[in-house]
């Protein structure tokens, strides 16, 4: 059993200039003892993780640890794209056979953090690792070819190779389905018992058995610490959730609006990477005006379907597929195809993010400015999807302007028309996003997780938004999610994708 040092936490502040991100932040934390973070987006959970895994320092108050212990952190987003030599902003990346060698398999990435943490007989505890997190068969492969749980199941392994005594994981179970999460809980209890201290940082409703307390924080500060079974979230739901958005809003949005028989035409499609068949048989067709949920399991084929739609998978050009009325290959361009498609999804998220962009989601902690990302206005990143610009902007015209003005009353966001993208809480730069995706008008809108990493109360805002948005622009919508229960009210089509196969195509209820 490992023993490790108390962790004291005593009135602790952090700062970013004139920002107070955390304030009077108390807590003692025993050895062998584990913690829960939630709270609500924005309110500093990830900033106190770093803290207690010594990333950062306070800017006052004392956080006190007897003796040395080893910490790590896991952040919620992966860095495996940067591993490959990967910065790009090209979302279809992992479906080209190309840069795929420059992507190191699971064995040859564990072997690296072996090294560099100067474990004593690599080999064997890389097997044991591996085992311990039930990716063993798949240590040949490539790290960007893993699904969200076998990434998931990969970073903690690598956490485990520096034997830590205390882990602090940054919101672990998104982007899981149910199966992939209940996996995961019980792996991370089994680490528990092995005497390893946890501080997780997730949504009250994912809470494991196995801590000792749960710590809520809003807007920076701690409102309570207490027991799992005193736990009773005092944050106050929003009155405001689901506000109706006025009618006239959203007259004059639509610069045109272009007919089709229908937006996706699949039969029989069939996608092989790396010698495994990723999709089979796939019939699908998607008509103008119509909303579908995607679902299916982690590894299930959603994000190559996505792909194929997207035109970033060049395995389209072998399949029976058409979109927008063409079929793929008949002399269409990439672009062609991304300019009548708007697009939302966590991943896109990260590369609108200061500091330098997709690695650093912690706004104002940098060491060093990074004034590009910082720059990012809001009004940019709604102009960006007119040109499908990602991370930042080209001057606009006056009409594109003209149009992205009008969404922020639309979004109820009128108060950052003129501010940065970094200043907005989560929730709102994922709505601006919505608005950088629907500025075009376009003929598909694809949102893939949207809800990722929102706390109930965004969730809730952001469903509703969409409703309006969907109900008075009639957008042709396929909406991709792990949680049945956020599936907008005017979906009412359902394809759902098991083992690469069409499960279910018809009647969502």
């Amino acid at each position: 059993m490992k023993t490790t040092s108390s962790i004291v936490a005593r009135s602790l502040v952090l700062r970013s200039g004139m920002t107070t991100i955390l304030n009077d932040i108390s807590f003692t934390l025993n050895p062998g003892e584990s913690m829960a973070i939630t709270g609500s987006s924005g309110s500093g959970k990830t900033s106190l993780g770093r803290l207690l895994a010594g990333q950062i320092l306070p800017s006052s108050g004392e956080l006190k640890i007897e003796g040395e212990i080893s910490r790590v952190m896991v952040d919620q987003q992966d860095h495996f794209l940067s591993l490959s030599g990967q910065r790009s902003t090209y979302y279809g990346q992992r479906y080209e056979n190309q840069g795929m060698e420059n992507s190191p398999s699971i064995q040859t990435y564990l072997e690296k953090v072996a090294a560099k943490a100067e474990v004593a007989d690599a080999p064997a505890v890389i097997d044991e690792v591996m085992e311990t997190m039930h990716i063993d068969h798949l240590k040949d492969r490539k790290l960007l070819q893993l699904s969200n749980g076998e990434r998931k199941r990969t970073q903690l392994a690598a956490a485990l190779l520096q034997k830590p005594d205390l882990m602090v994981l940054d919101q672990p179970f998104v982007g899981l389905d149910v199966d992939s999460r209940a996996k995961l809980t019980a792996l991370i209890q089994k680490q528990m018992q092995t005497g390893i201290s946890f501080a997780l940082i997730c949504s009250p409703k994912m809470i494991p058995e196995g801590v000792s307390q749960v710590i809520e924080l809003h807007e920076g500060r701690q409102l309570q610490c207490c027991t799992p079974g005193e736990f009773q979230s005092k944050i106050a739901p929003s009155a405001s959730v689901n506000e109706p958005i006025a009618p006239e809003l959203f007259k004059g949005l639509v610069k045109h609006n272009e007919q089709f028989e229908q937006v996706v035409g699949m039969k029989k499609v069939q996608v092989t990477i790396g010698g495994k068949q990723i999709l089979k048989d796939i019939d699908w067709q998607v008509k103008p005006g119509e909303q579908w949920a995607l679902l299916g399991h982690n590894g299930a084929g959603k994000s190559t379907l996505l792909s194929l739609v997207t035109a970033d998978n060049p395995q389209g050009y072998v399949n029976d597929l058409v979109l927008f009325d063409r079929k793929r290959g008949s002399g269409e361009s990439i672009w062609d195809i991304k300019n009548r498609i708007g697009f939302v999804s966590p991943e896109l998220h990260q590369y609108f993010l200061r500091g330098e962009g997709i690695f650093n989601t912690i706004p104002g902690l940098q060491s060093k400015s990074h004034g590009h990302y910082d720059a990012l206005s809001c009004m940019d990143v709604i102009v960006s999807g007119f040109k499908n610009e990602i991370g930042f902007a080209s001057q606009p015209t006056d009409l594109e302007r003209d149009l992205a003005e009008r969404w922020f009353p639309v979004l109820g966001l009128s108060h950052l028309q003129d501010r940065l993208f970094v200043q907005a809480s989560l929730g709102e730069q994922r709505a601006l996003l919505l608005a950088r995706a629907l500025v075009k008008s376009p003929s598909l809108l694809i949102l893939d997780e949207p809800c990722q990493g929102l706390d109930e109360v965004q969730t809730s805002r952001f469903v509703n938004l969409l409703e309006q948005v969907c109900q008075h622009l009639n957008t042709t919508m396929v909406y991709v999610t792990h949680h049945r229960n956020e599936i907008p009210t005017c979906v009412s089509k359902l394809l759902e994708l098991e083992g690469g196969q069409v499960k279910l195509n018809g009647t969502f209820n």
